[in-house]
């Protein structure tokens, strides 16, 4: 398979020529490249050959590419190359040939060709490769992708599909838009932001949720976000499933699957939430003039009348004689 990237620079180990340096030089070339790290030769054999060939210096706004086709080896970010460097950047790894291994945080992503996984600069990691190999990789600030993905570290080290759902939509557009990067605006912020917001929806989304079966970190990353959300939406009189779930990237049956496991159902949620803060709204002396009515619209009832049933219910007197 060749270099989807063709514009950019090229940089090859074997360019240094002697061959007792190839590999040093390929591991300046890495660490030049996308963060300080230890790279690590499978055979320690000083006079045998080394392949390693590069492509990369393109991008578009916050996102970077890279291309690396390369022998076996090594690359280990360890806690003390992160201490020396500022950098902050999560990386995705799109394997596109033989099979590389993606360590971080106790977890072990394996990755085959139509797979790719996430590793964050700031923790340490490390990538293997048995055999000779062939990635593409996609750069980006930690910061930068925190602002379209709440806590992207929990989604590090977990083998992702690239054949199905969002994750091959992800795979393909941006492969293929590699091979126009020189017809792009490379100074497109619109286009970059597309490109992470599309990151954030296949990492969050109810296929690649699926996909990752047990793994109870992201899950509970999910449900955690979709608490806040709702917290933050608790006014509004449309929250629903169906808006709860689209702001989260997912279906409605993958809502009600995630809180199936949960002590209540999301529609129970909201109207706990609701009626918590409206108990409290009561109890608030500022809100001591305020009608019954308002204080349910401002917890996000229809109106007076469903909350003052709900609350009755709920609490055994209406809100009116909690008063």
């Amino acid at each position: 398979m060749g270099f989807f990237i063709s514009d950019g620079y090229r940089k090859n180990a074997q360019d240094v020529g002697d061959k007792k340096h190839q590999f040093e030089y390929w591991s300046d070339i890495v660490c030049n490249e996308f963060v300080k790290l230890d790279c690590i030769k499978k055979d320690d054999n000083a006079d045998q050959q080394f392949y390693g060939e590069l492509r990369g210096g393109v991008g578009i706004g916050d996102v970077r590419f890279a291309e690396v086709i390369s022998d076996s080896h090594q690359v280990v970010r360890s806690k003390q190359q992160i201490s020396k460097t500022s950098e902050a950047d999560f990386l995705i790894s799109f394997q596109l040939a033989q099979q590389g291994i993606v360590r971080q945080s106790g977890r072990e992503a394996i990755l085959t060709p139509g797979s790719f996984a996430m590793y964050d600069s700031t923790q340490p990691y490390s990538l293997s490769f048995k055999e000779n190999f062939h990635q593409f990789i996609v750069q980006m600030p930690k910061d930068v992708l925190s602002r379209h993905l709440m806590n992207p570290e929990q989604y590090t080290a977990i083998q992702m599909s690239g054949t199905s759902g969002l994750g091959a939509v992800m795979t393909n557009f941006i492969l293929s838009m590699t091979k126009e990067l020189s017809h792009l605006d490379q100074a497109s912020n619109e286009l970059s932001n597309n490109i992470i917001n599309m990151i954030a929806m296949a990492f969050s989304s109810s296929v690649m949720l699926e996909q990752v079966g047990s793994n109870s970190v992201v899950k509970e990353s999910l449900i955690n976000r979709i608490h806040q959300y709702i917290e933050t939406n608790l006014c509004n009189t449309n929250l629903s499933n169906q808006s709860i779930a689209a702001s989260q990237g997912i279906s409605i049956r993958y809502l009600n699957k995630l809180f199936e496991e949960q002590t209540e159902s999301v529609h129970s949620l909201v109207l706990e939430k609701r009626l918590n803060r409206g108990l409290k709204l009561l109890q608030d002396p500022y809100y001591s003039g305020h009608s019954i009515e308002t204080i349910a619209y401002n917890v996000g009832f229809s109106s007076g009348a469903h909350f003052s049933r709900c609350f009755k219910k709920h609490f055994g007197q209406s809100p009116s004689q909690f008063r």
